[in-house]
């Protein structure tokens, strides 16, 4: 999009770019098309894959998830993809002994999607192991799984052990930030019980009015103010 505006850009595509100042940026008259967020995508995979009997998520790029993809199909998840679209079916969930996810930058699995991925694993397989190498401190959302019922165990601040499937039930819970906020959602809407999760304009940041987009696809939820 920058280059089409005039600026000076070369070494796109590869781990070095070489950006030259001093160019007037002008905006071109046709629309420019930013590509899907494959993390809004994904976490409604995850969504599908663990509470719904179909769903299909539309308008996105199934190409940009072909990890987290596989991933789910190993675990027993059917999906199917398209062009644009993922129809997720739960398929033979639960009958996963190990699950093991390590997170990696583009095309590797999303640390973005590490907590929904956690609270799948709560409910899907025997002995799930996650490993967040990206970010320090990612994984401290797991004390409020546990308070859920979730079964986890952090050996330190990169690595945690999830044994289940365990029985989820609702809590009230504060979201750190945009990713556990999301898995907080997924993790009440998979639990028993009425679930709180406060924080909720920090999930806003990354998806746009999610308790109007839930409630069609049959989600309980409602937003209220304290």
């Amino acid at each position: 999009y920058l280059v089409q505006c005039g600026a000076n850009i070369s070494g796109i595509g590869t781990t070095t770019m070489i950006i030259e100042g001093g160019y007037l940026l002008k905006t071109k008259v046709d629309p420019f098309e930013i590509i899907p967020d494959r993390i809004e995508a994904g976490s409604f995979l995850v969504l599908g894959a663990l509470s719904a009997s179909k769903l299909t998520i539309e308008k996105c790029n199934p190409k940009h998830l072909v990890i987290p993809i596989e991933i789910f199909r190993e675990a027993g998840v059917d999906i199917e993809t398209g062009p644009d679209f993922i129809k997720v079916k739960q398929g033979k969930v639960g009958v996963r002994d190990i699950l093991n996810v390590r997170t990696h930058e583009y095309p590797g699995f999303p640390t973005d999607l590490q907590a929904p991925l956690t609270v799948f694993a709560t409910q899907s397989c025997v002995e799930g192991t996650v490993f967040e190498t990206i970010f320090e401190g990612r994984l401290n959302y797991t004390e409020d799984l546990i308070k859920m019922g979730a079964n986890i165990k952090m050996w330190d601040t990169h690595h945690i052990t999830v044994k289940g499937p365990t029985l989820l039930k609702g809590k009230n819970m504060e979201g750190p930030d945009i990713r556990a906020g999301i898995a907080f959602i997924i993790a009440a809407i998979a639990a028993e019980g009425q679930s709180i999760i406060h924080n909720a304009y920090i999930i806003d940041r990354g998806y746009e009015q999610i308790e109007k987009r839930l409630r069609k696809i049959g989600v309980n939820i409602r937003r209220i103010k304290e």
